[in-house]
């Protein structure tokens, strides 16, 4: 009898923690307040300047979900034809009403994909923009969401990995315009680029069934003033667009981590935060 019951034990499968679904959601904001397109904010940058938002779109890729020992666990993008491909997600804030006449109605405010049904989960990674393989693609003739309208430069054969545009009463157009810089090749041939300007974020004390991920584009633009108009000169537009030299980007892109024309470390990031 217990040789038999051995044998059964033996012919047992070993237990496996399986699958889940997962679904992050993000909470656009303008400061304390919920972003929205057809408004004003009040209190943007140095100045506290009014602005009218334009366009509020995030690529974000490698995403994955943080154990509470510390263990990195990938989530593992479930495609679709709209919004997530190959492990990249595009998040549109902006609904195309209002100001915001970009010919994108439509919003995707979340990540979805399949992870180990863990019970543990204490944090969420990901990184912030298109990763190389992706990143110099033909936006003309590539797929969802890489042929969203106005997220590729043309001239520079990359993507632009946030774009947050906005209209303060002084200029038609204040811009973020995030990619990566000194780049030089072509879409037929490939590019190099000398810095990549991705951001990794990590946030601690997130529960994935319960939480959700605020991102704050007021704070992108809380070190500059929105409201100064560019001299020609020294500053030859309105905001960042990652030109060399350009003076608005290195107060444009610490709020994600990043320091201009460098790939050293920046400081703490704080665009995005958990919101419980």
């Amino acid at each position: 009898m217990k040789l038999r019951a051995l044998s059964l034990l033996l012919l047992v499968p070993a237990c496996s923690t399986g699958d889940r679904e997962v679904t992050l959601r993000f909470d656009p904001r303008f400061g304390s307040e919920p972003f929205a397109c057809g408004r004003d904010f009040a209190g943007v940058g140095t100045s506290g300047a009014s602005v009218t938002p334009l366009d509020f779109r995030v690529y974000v890729h490698d995403v994955a979900l943080v154990r509470a020992g510390g263990e990195r666990v990938p989530l593992t993008i479930t495609d679709d034809d709209t919004w997530q491909h190959d492990g990249l997600v595009l998040l549109d804030f902006e609904d195309g009403s209002g100001a915001c006449m970009t010919g994108s109605p439509g919003t995707n405010k979340e990540v979805r994909g399949v992870a180990p049904d863990h019970d543990d989960y204490t944090g969420v990674e990901f990184i912030v923009g298109v990763p190389d393989e992706q990143n110099h693609l033909d936006g003309a003739t590539a797929p969802a969401p890489l042929n969203a309208q106005g997220l590729w430069w043309s001239w520079a054969g990359g993507y632009k990995y946030v774009r947050l545009d906005v209209r303060p009463a002084t200029q038609p157009e204040f811009f973020y315009h995030l990619g990566a810089t000194a780049c030089s090749g072509s879409v037929a041939e490939g590019f190099a680029c000398q810095y990549d300007n991705l951001a990794t974020i990590r946030l601690d004390g997130f529960d994935p069934d319960s939480d959700t991920i605020k991102v704050d584009g007021a704070a992108i633009l809380a070190g500059v003033d929105v409201a100064r108009t560019p001299d020609g000169m020294t500053d030859t537009l309105p905001g960042c667009m990652a030109f060399p030299g350009d003076p608005e980007c290195p107060a444009m892109m610490a709020p994600l981590g990043l320091r201009f024309e460098s790939d050293e470390p920046g400081g703490a990031q704080t665009v995005f935060s958990v919101a419980n």
